[in-house]
């Protein structure tokens, strides 16, 4: 049968002149790959070279995620341990120091004769130095932009405030009324500075708690486990498959390469936990404890605070002694003061006396009676100040025994498994060689 020129023209033209699409380039390129890949996994060598990768990536995927989870825990326990958490000291000693300074001099101010005692005026230098300390600390440390701004506003209100302090004294001392006032002037920037020591306490707390949470989250101890599962199953069965091809029992190098794991896997294991616990019982038995105490001594400084006000104020002032009562109920009823409950109590009874001898016009009787309920304030703050010592310290330990816990792991884990992929492969290569 003879076909007609032309269609046999028009068909090889076609045949000729057909691209080959991108999608069949790459469908060849593909065919050709898993061709390859299905030659070699049919012989015994090709299947060990490709164990072999399987373990080198097994390895590399176990150092990265041990790595990773150690780093990430090191770094929260360093940063708990030497910044957020003394940070946040420094935030609660601002705090009170401003607290104080204002109860003290608001108290002395109340003398006989306006003259302020010579304790009284050391008692508001250490506060104003204890406030300069904490404030400098902070102004290196915070980072961040609430913080700063909060520094900021006390740093520029603070020589206002020492300034109406001189004033008021200065005016009392030569028996002028104007001495309260400029005290009641004081007493606002003081407010203003309290309240930016506040914003920079939430701010460091937070700080802390992300570190807390960094330090103890368990997706990293999962992780961990995971990888160390998959590496540690990936080598066994590597060996299961030279034993079966080779009729040999043993592979002394992979052998050795799977005791290190093991040996790294429990030590990570054992140095992670054992950090996570530690940082645990930081957060609970020191930084919270330190941060409750802390809380009940600012309040208590606030009550002497409001009570010495009131009483310079002469019997025109309304919100401090609803102050008192709010914030001295909030302090006899307070888990953290439960042993001090019953001091509590008789502090806020002997303030209820002197707020009643004020209601009834007896304002001398009242300020004859203010310094022995500050004696009784300060006995409390000395009380609550050795429980903040000693929560300080506690969590200073438990930072400490975090932080060991995890000493070494970070050269441990890279090194160890680095020696697991070469010791691997080297046990491997020896049975791909005697096939050649």
């Amino acid at each position: 049968m003879q076909i007609p020129d032309q269609e046999l023209s028009v068909a090889g033209v076609g045949i000729a002149t057909a691209p080959a699409t991108p999608t069949r380039r790459r469908r060849a390129r593909a065919g050709v790959v898993l061709g390859w890949v299905r030659d070699r996994l049919a012989t015994a060598p090709g299947r060990l070279i490709l164990i072999s990768a399987l373990v080198v990536v097994g390895s590399v995927c176990f150092g990265v995620i041990a790595t990773g989870a150690e780093q990430s825990r090191e770094r929260a326990v360093r940063a708990a341990r030497t910044d957020t958490e003394p940070l946040l000291v420094h935030a609660l000693t601002l705090y009170k120091a401003l607290q104080e300074a204002n109860a003290t001099v608001a108290t002395g101010l109340l003398g006989a004769g306006g003259l302020e005692p010579r304790s009284s005026q050391i008692r508001y230098t250490q506060d104003i130095q204890r406030a300069t300390s904490a404030l400098t600390a902070l102004t290196q440390g915070a980072v961040t932009p609430a913080a700063q701004a909060a520094l900021g506003t006390i740093a520029a209100d603070l020589p206002t405030y020492t300034g109406y302090v001189e004033d008021a004294r200065a005016n009392s001392r030569q028996g002028f009324p104007v001495g309260p006032a400029y005290l009641r002037q004081a007493t606002v920037v003081n407010t203003s500075m309290v309240h930016a020591a506040q914003r920079v306490y939430a701010a460091e707390a937070e700080r802390l708690n992300s570190d807390y949470q960094t330090g103890t989250d368990s997706a990293a101890l999962v992780a961990l486990v995971a990888a160390i599962a998959a590496a540690l199953v990936l080598l066994a069965l590597a060996q299961l498959y030279v034993t079966r091809i080779s009729h040999r029992i043993l592979n002394v190098l992979m052998l050795v390469a799977t005791g290190l794991l093991a040996v790294v896997s429990v030590w990570a294991l054992v140095g992670v936990s054992s950090e996570q616990n530690s940082l645990a019982g930081a957060q609970r038995n020191g930084s919270d404890s330190l941060e409750a105490l802390s809380a009940a001594n600012v309040l208590l400084s606030r009550a002497q605070g409001d009570l010495s006000l009131a009483l310079v104020n002469r019997g025109t002032d309304d919100v401090d002694p609803l102050d008192f009562r709010a914030v001295t109920q909030v302090l006899t009823t307070s888990p953290v003061a439960a042993s001090l409950r019953s001091r509590f109590a008789a502090y806020q009874a002997a303030g209820n006396r002197i707020q009643q001898l004020e209601d009834q016009g007896e304002l001398e009787p009242a300020i004859s009676q203010l310094p022995t309920v500050a004696k009784m304030s300060q006995q409390l703050s000395d009380q609550l100040g050795r429980g903040i010592t000693a929560a300080d310290g506690r969590f200073k330990h438990s930072a400490r025994d975090a932080a060991s816990a995890l000493s070494g792991l970070g050269l441990a884990i890279p090194l160890i498994t680095v020696l697991v992929a070469v010791l691997s492969l080297l046990g491997l290569r020896q049975r791909i060689n005697e096939y050649r």
